[in-house]
């Protein structure tokens, strides 16, 4: 169960907060370079007629905006959100795809090379440090609120956690409906980074 502790290989301390670099911000680095640069390799290469890996990437354009984005947002809130979930599919796409590759991460059993201590091979993800599921989930989850307040005002967004059709019920049901629509929104903070860091 080593393989999940992180060892500091660079101190950094700002304020009192650690910043150290360790094996899950190299995972996360990573990540987001490999997302980044394989965005403008691709945006780059974009024609009229498609080649294989126009061909790939469209299915995947196509998977996020019908499955993701089309199916749980109108119109207008699909492309104004469309980046950002494309984004973060990418990241987790490759994080996850980071950590079946063998990378020389292990500094519980260093290899001697030369007279230098080189870390030995070993399988990591970054989603495997529940902090990093944690901060996605809550990035996603106040962007969802504040959306939800922006757009129906504070009232009318509490009013939303209502379902449908209990308006003729009696006000102390509808206190008690409305009590566990809240609960259940603040328990998708654990469900949803629980969920990423299992997988």
């Amino acid at each position: 169960q080593n393989e999940f502790k992180l060892d500091n290989w660079v101190e950094i301390h700002i304020a009192g907060i650690d910043m150290s670099i360790n094996k899950a911000v190299l995972y996360i680095v990573l990540a987001s370079v490999i997302t980044c640069v394989s965005m403008v390799w691709i945006a780059r290469r974009m024609q009229d007629r498609p080649n294989k890996t126009q061909i790939a990437v469209e299915g995947l354009y196509d998977l996020i905006r019908s499955q993701i984005v089309n199916d749980n947002l109108d119109s207008k809130m699909a492309a104004k959100y469309f980046p950002f979930l494309a984004t973060l599919f990418f990241f987790i796409l490759f994080s996850n795809f980071i950590g079946l590759i063998p990378l020389p991460t292990n500094t519980e059993h260093p290899v001697d090379i030369f007279g230098v201590s080189v870390p030995s091979f070993a399988l990591y993800a970054a989603t495997a440090n529940i902090s990093i599921p944690l901060v996605l989930t809550l990035v996603v989850w106040i962007g969802y609120n504040a959306e939800g307040v922006r757009t129906h005002g504070f009232f009318g967004y509490m009013k939303t956690l209502l379902p449908a059709g209990i308006e003729d019920m009696p006000f102390l049901f509808k206190a008690f409906v409305f009590a566990i629509e809240v609960v259940s929104n603040v328990v998708r903070l654990v469900s949803l980074s629980v969920r990423l860091f299992a997988n």
